[in-house]
């Protein structure tokens, strides 16, 4: 009953978050952790209820042609009557007066609609700060993710190095016990164990701060152990190829960043409230009317009356009806103001598009270089090896030749996830919804 109960639960968490992964203890994929990052985010959550608030608003809006009525009710005494009120009121003193009242706006030239309009184009910005949020998160958990991958390769490499070492200092001990080579040998290598000890600890101190960052960043489980799956070496042959055109890219940032597609949706949002202002000097035809009651002491009595009517209302556009005048020109300015804004965001989108171009262009050769030092490398230590193992070369050519490999092949490790991260920043400078990979 026990397992049951375990299969099921695990089962719920797989719906609920994609990430089945972590119970079942095989390794995380990079999508998986970006699913769990964006499906419990609190903040996203908090936008997506942004938008019913402000559907709410527009549901509010509706009502503002539908008949506003009003009853009200009121009871006093007289010191004396006059002749017409003698005639509702008897000999009474005292007066019960009770109406109901209805008022209903019959045209007002587009201003209701013109607010629906304002409010669906908040409603468009809420949407795209919510997109530049998700981007966010995405553009930093992908971040994040390759940075784990980073330190998990740099350990291998320090652990190949340290079996290949152990296998040095085997060959010193056997040269040494049969007197071809000197003890200073034998230290010479265990001192360069040591220190790749060292260098292989602090990797794996750093990995844990970095693993903490990236389960906060995905909002995985507390006791989640690091087992994230590294396919960095399959992405970067399958993305090395890849041709940029800043041009394109330029064009492609232009038409979805979230930003700046904000920053189009606040213009339309003044220009919507340019037109509310200039249509609050325009009258206002309205229906209404009043049914009353006035007795000496009994509410709703037998004196009833009744008004209707039809009503224009019209604030004259000068004195103190003019300040919507004053709201209208505020509205241009700051509608230039967020036409500058926004060209100042996409020159800045273009400056960061042209050094991501420029850092993916260096990452190039920088791979390349190390490349070739990894191919000399190997062979300067293969043939270090020969002569050392024959007794006629020093250890220090073989330790430097291991050292040297060691360095570059952390290198280039770090130059392609570097590459990955740089092509997830220009994924993000592009306002690309979909996943980097």
């Amino acid at each position: 009953m026990n397992n049951k109960t375990f299969l099921f639960g695990g089962l719920i968490w797989a719906c609920a978050f994609g990430l089945f992964a972590q119970e079942t203890g095989s390794k995380l994929t990079l999508n998986q952790l970006l699913d769990s990052a964006v499906q419990r985010n609190y903040l996203l959550q908090a936008y997506d209820k942004n938008n019913s608030i402000k559907l709410a608003e527009i549901e509010m809006l509706k009502t503002n042609y539908l008949p506003k009525i009003n009853a009200s009710a009121s009871f006093s005494f007289w010191k004396f009557l006059l002749p017409n009120k003698e005639k509702l009121l008897g000999n009474t003193l005292t007066d019960m007066y009770t109406d109901i009242t209805a008022y209903q706006t019959l045209y007002d030239w587009g201003e209701n609609k013109a607010k629906k309009s304002l409010v669906n184009a908040e409603m468009k910005v809420n949407d795209e700060v919510r997109r530049q949020i998700r981007n966010t998160i995405i553009w930093g958990v992908a971040d994040t993710y390759f940075e784990n991958l980073n330190a998990d390769t740099e350990i291998q490499v320090h652990k190949n190095a340290l079996e290949q070492l152990k296998e040095h200092l085997k060959y010193a001990e056997n040269l040494y016990s049969i007197g071809k080579v000197s003890g200073v040998d034998v230290l010479k290598v265990k001192v360069q164990i040591a220190l790749e000890e060292k260098n292989l600890q602090i990797t794996i101190n750093s990995t844990q701060g970095l693993w903490i960052k990236l389960r906060r960043l995905s909002f995985l489980n507390e006791n989640a152990e690091m087992n994230i799956e590294n396919k960095s070496e399959a992405l970067y042959n399958k993305q090395r190829e890849t041709l940029f055109s800043a041009m394109s890219l330029y064009e492609n940032a232009l038409q979805n960043h979230p930003v700046l597609l904000a920053g189009k949706n606040k213009i339309a949002i003044e220009s919507k409230q340019k037109e509310i202002y200039n249509l609050a000097s325009r009258p206002e035809l309205y229906s209404y009317g009043i049914g009353s009651w006035e007795h000496g002491y009994i509410p709703f009595g037998n004196n009833f009356n009744y008004n209707i009517g039809v009503g224009i209302r019209y604030t004259i556009p000068y004195w103190g009806g003019s300040s919507f005048k004053s709201k209208v020109k505020q509205s241009d300015y700051r509608i230039e103001q967020l036409k500058d804004e926004n060209h100042q965001s996409f020159l800045e989108l273009k400056k960061e598009i042209d050094m991501a171009l420029n850092v993916i262009d260096d990452i190039k050769s920088e791979i390349s270089n190390n490349q070739k030092i990894i191919n000399l490398s190997n062979e300067t230590l293969k043939n270090a090896l020969v002569k050392y193992q024959a007794g006629q070369g020093p250890i220090l050519d073989v330790l430097d030749a291991q050292s040297i490999l060691t360095n570059t092949t952390i290198a280039y490790n770090k130059s392609t996830i570097n590459y990955l991260q740089a092509l997830v920043k220009l994924h993000y400078l592009t306002g690309n919804d979909t996943y980097p990979f």
